[in-house]
């Protein structure tokens, strides 16, 4: 049966919610949502479809999101669901029924995926949305996952803690030798990240940064069950990232250190979609430090910037830039050897993913800064010496389009790159 929906406004609010396993319960996500300063959702269903109401959903006890299994408390609504039904559970979940069963006062729900276009044949929906990391009403029902870094060296260790009720995140813990300690906190109506990452007296680096409040928002429109259009950016938002790093004798391993604390906004469009933002960070060390040689690097950059792309039908353009971008040393920044030796330190910060209805459509939406020293001195082959300081800067976005029934768009794009070189008197560097 088809149903129309037009909506003008909704409600909303600010949700900071640890993600994947079990979820208990609806309400937090559902009073505690972010509110859009202006939304848009008109829509005609698929034949097949139906959905839970958000009264309903006050009654969901557990929700595990990896197969797909609801516990209710026992509900005539929830029952009379059937298998193969296309179903919107309001503000939480968009699934395909595959069983129902009841026992006791319990009601028990099994699902598999569905898309989006299984359930819309027609929608327009927009909305622009403030996420203001100063909203101290919002920020103390925060909740964060916290969990120690997946080292990818040579095998991943992803070992998870418990969950965290807190303003922010803080972790301290030793992965493949290196001690780690993060901290991501509000100041003012900044959010803040500190990074320590030790091996041994062979290397210290710190980073420190911060991003701005800034606006989200997004399009979606769907015709004849296709979807047409599909957007999103994060406007208006401002951040400095500084590191200092200093090796002697390192090595040449490479160390990507994806850190699982994650501080999560769900924004609720017409009280029906959650659109979830997760702010992460991730560090990447490449060393070339040989015994007898060291590299060392003090640099910041502050810039202004807009982010995202748009899907238009038949192909996704990637679309934004850095404004005032001031990249500077704030310190030395060199590289001793006798040949050739040299470090980069990467910090993605901040690195976004992207959900609708608890399925990723962008894995990632970042700006990844790498810090570099490096020095050839020429000895060894004859070449030139060259002596070369380094900050790059580039803003990517991952998208995927399968949950909006676009299977061909599943690809990193590029949204700008830039750089800034330093160096020394005497170099010639290619």
């Amino acid at each position: 049966m088809k149903k129309l929906y037009s909506i003008l406004l909704g409600f909303a609010a600010i949700i900071f919610m640890a993600c994947g396993g079990n979820e208990s319960g609806n309400q937090g996500s559902v009073r505690d949502a972010i509110v859009p300063v202006q939304e848009k959702l008109e829509a005609v269903t698929q034949e097949g479809t139906a959905s839970i109401s958000l009264k309903t959903m006050d009654a969901l006890q557990t929700y595990d999101k990896a197969n797909g299994t609801y516990v209710f408390n026992k509900n005539n609504e929830v029952e009379n669901l059937t298998p193969g039904t296309v179903v919107l559970f309001e503000g939480h979940s968009l699934r395909k029924i595959a069983s129902v069963s009841s026992e006791g006062n319990k009601t028990m729900v099994t699902t598999e995926f569905a898309k989006l276009t299984d359930y819309y044949k027609e929608l327009d929906l927009s909305y622009t949305a403030p996420v203001n990391w100063g909203d101290d009403t919002a920020m103390a029902g925060t909740s964060v996952k916290v969990g120690t870094p997946i080292a990818t060296m040579i095998q991943p260790m992803p070992t998870l803690l418990a969950a965290q009720a807190s303003q922010s995140v803080e972790l301290k813990t030793k992965v493949k030798g290196w001690d780690i300690e993060i901290k991501v906190e509000p100041e003012g109506d900044d959010m803040k990240l500190e990074l320590v990452a030790k091996k041994e007296h062979l290397c210290s680096i710190k980073a420190e940064g911060k991003i701005s409040s800034f606006e989200s928002t997004s399009e979606i429109r769907i015709s004849d069950g296709q979807t047409q259009h599909f957007s999103y950016d994060n406007r208006g938002m401002s951040g400095e990232m500084e590191v200092k790093f200093a090796a002697v004798g390192l090595g040449s391993e490479v160390a990507m250190l994806e850190i699982p604390a994650k501080i999560e906004k769900t924004i609720l469009v017409q009280g029906i979609i959650p659109v979830t933002l997760r702010l992460k960070a991730n560090l990447k060390i490449f060393p070339e430090v040989a015994v007898g040689s060291s590299s060392q690097v003090s640099m910041k950059l502050t810039y202004d910037s807009n982010a995202g792309f748009v899907f238009d039908g038949s192909r996704l353009t990637p679309r934004g830039a850095i404004e005032g971008a001031n990249p500077e040393q704030t310190g030395d920044s060199n590289t001793a050897t006798p040949a050739i030796a040299g470090m980069g330190v990467g910090v993605e910060f901040p690195r976004f993913e992207i959900g609708i209805f608890g399925e990723l459509v962008v894995p990632y939406l970042l700006l990844d800064n790498t810090f570099s020293s490096y020095l050839s001195t020429g000895l060894a082959g004859g070449a030139p010496p060259c002596h070369l300081a380094r900050l790059k800067y580039k803003s990517k976005a991952g998208v995927t389009m399968n949950f909006l029934g676009v299977a061909s768009i599943h690809n990193d794009y590029t949204i700008f790159e830039k750089e800034k070189k330093w160096t020394s008197e005497g170099s010639y560097c290619d």
